[in-house]
């Protein structure tokens, strides 16, 4: 089984369509992608209008807005570090980031994004290419912040914030210490991509088939956890081992995780 470990590059893969972000591919799954975006200071993406696609931007640096439409209810909210907004099929959306500083987020795609199931239209409350005037009007809907404090200890040891999901997955922010080993265990029945936010570690994982691989992780690297495989991961640098975790479907509880043996490290 050949599994995914990936970096971010310097350059742009491309331009979203219609412009008003740059994306560099990060790293995808059969049942969903995670992508790698960046919207300049100033710039207004055209609103977004997916009826096929679950979509979730979870902020990694600066500041901007984005508004979303569902089901007759229609809201303005603060894109900031550490945020997650949701947008489930059949969200229009348009975002922008602030005048003085580029927006930096992570895009979740389920399924895997292609480009016919793309649209834009003219709803949403800004110009591309003007500068126009609105204030956030919920922070709430459809949002969720990193708290302060773990929601729960997952099954492996680390700590997890839960950042909200919908049918087809969830997506939760993973903190290991410096100096901490996980414990190796193996997912029943769903399988993960991870984005490394901060900190350095390795990540130890074996197939079915016995075959396995240790990879360095750092910010900007993201890996593949298929249904089967057992993993580990450690930190090794100074600082918290921070991760986004793409789960799909959805985490179940914590029974979803089984003991899987001695691992790679003690």
């Amino acid at each position: 089984m050949a599994l995914e470990w990936q970096t971010l590059g310097g350059a742009p893969d491309s331009s979203s369509p219609g412009g008003g972000a740059e994306i560099r591919h990060v790293v995808r799954s059969p049942l969903g992608d995670l992508t790698h975006a960046v919207c300049r200071a100033g710039e207004v993406a055209p609103t977004h209008d997916l009826p096929e696609l679950d979509e979730a931007y979870f902020v990694l640096a600066g500041e901007g807005q984005i508004w979303r439409s569902l089901h007759g209810r229609e809201a303005i909210t603060r894109m900031r570090p550490g945020r997650a907004v949701w947008m489930p099929a059949g969200t229009q959306f348009q975002y922008r980031a602030n005048q003085t500083t580029s927006l930096v987020f992570l895009v979740v795609v389920m399924p895997p994004w292609k480009s016919e199931l793309f649209h834009t239209n003219d709803a949403g409350p800004w110009t591309v290419g003007a500068d126009g005037p609105a204030e956030p009007t919920d922070d709430s809907w459809l949002t969720v912040d990193v708290r302060r404090g773990p929601d729960e200890t997952a099954p492996d040891g680390s700590e997890i914030r839960l950042l909200g999901g919908v049918e087809r997955g969830s997506l939760a922010h993973c903190l290991l210490h410096p100096g901490a080993v996980s414990s190796p265990v193996r997912h029943r029945t769903v399988q993960e991509l991870w984005y490394v936010v901060s900190g350095h570690g390795e990540l130890w994982r074996q197939s079915p088939d016995g075959t396995d691989q240790v990879d360095l992780l750092w910010p900007g690297a993201a890996v593949d956890i298929p249904l089967g495989v057992t993993f580990q991961f450690r930190a090794t640098g100074l600082d918290d081992l921070e991760l986004i975790l793409l789960t799909m479907p959805p985490w179940p509880g914590t029974d979803e995780a089984v003991a899987a043996g001695a691992g790679r490290w003690t």
